[in-house]
């Protein structure tokens, strides 16, 4: 009878406090938010985005090239399903 007991606590408290995986809205860098940021300096701002089945990334650079880095780094061992770089320039 203990057995029995045991195990229905064990399987209940198992199924009260299992931690499915929450699915998140990815934070995304809003156009007012790229706009303040690039007037922050006088070279040209690269966003990038980068959208795996494992997760989402994004971020920023001053360069092209450190922006393709970015995104291969993010993508290592993993399947490209989105990703692009946007440029903007002080005005």
């Amino acid at each position: 009878m203990k057995k029995i007991i045991l195990s229905a606590t064990l399987i209940a408290t198992t199924i009260l406090f299992a931690n499915p995986k929450e699915k998140k809205d990815p934070t995304t860098i809003s156009q007012q938010q790229k706009i303040k940021i690039s007037k922050t300096t006088n070279k040209t701002v690269y966003f990038w985005e980068i959208n795996t089945p494992t997760g989402y990334a994004s971020g920023y650079t001053l360069s092209e090239a450190k922006a393709k880095k970015a995104i291969q780094l993010m993508a290592t061992n993993d399947i490209v399903t989105y990703r692009i770089i946007e440029a903007y320039k002080k005005i």
